[in-house]
């Protein structure tokens, strides 16, 4: 798993006004606490978490430099503005790589879906996130589902997806994670050959009858 540096400062002014002037300043005020620690107050530049976050994801594992000694963490919790959608506040919990940790993992698609669409199939993901319970080392940054394969009658399930050593999910194995399903066209084509298809009628039955 890869692991990302940031520089934090510590001696921050706590309050709302402090935070604000912080965050005018393209800072983010931060707290880092865990493995029986008092909580730490942090200030981290926000281009450089932003950065961070956006390269590894949600679940990445990122060291702390704080007063020349660096620390392992993840990230607990984010705040954000609902309106700007931008980090307001952020929680890093301290951590060792060997620790069993439970995490959300992104699930994303990967791949064409030719068999689906031969089908007259979409793509329908039904599981955005796994959790699981993994040593904090092997937390991937999400999980990949290709869909090359995937067909009406072969949905893609928590139990056909590759979990590092000493992973566990969560959720139950034979959860959906993807799924395909008939289009609406295709569905309406098929009502529409449907209709058009000859019938029979009493008569032609009657007809025949009487030929016998």
């Amino acid at each position: 798993m890869e692991q990302f540096k940031l520089a934090a400062e510590t001696g921050r002014a706590t309050g709302s006004a402090s935070s604000r002037r912080l965050r005018a300043d393209n800072k983010i005020p931060a707290v880092m606490y865990g493995h029986g620690s008092d909580p730490v107050t942090l200030t981290l530049d926000r281009l450089r978490l932003r950065a961070a976050l956006n390269a590894a994801g949600p679940n990445a594992i990122i060291t702390l430099e704080v007063d020349g000694r660096d620390y392992l963490t993840i990230v607990k919790d984010m705040q954000r503005d609902t309106i700007a959608n931008r980090v307001t506040h952020i929680d890093f919990l301290l951590i060792s790589l060997d620790e069993r940790l439970v995490v959300d993992v992104p699930v994303h698609i990967v791949g064409e879906a030719v068999v689906a669409g031969r089908e007259g199939a979409v793509v329908q993901q039904q599981l955005m996130s796994l959790t699981v319970e993994s040593p904090a080392g092997v937390i991937p940054p999400t999980f990949e589902v290709d869909v090359s394969e995937l067909s009406l009658d072969n949905p893609i399930r928590v139990s056909d997806l590759a979990l590092p050593e000493g992973m566990e999910s969560q959720v139950e194995t034979d959860t959906l994670v993807v799924i395909a399903q008939r289009s609406r066209a295709a569905v309406a084509a098929e009502q529409a050959d449907e209709e058009e298809a000859p019938e029979l009628d009493g008569e032609d039955d009657d007809a025949l009858d009487d030929a016998d």
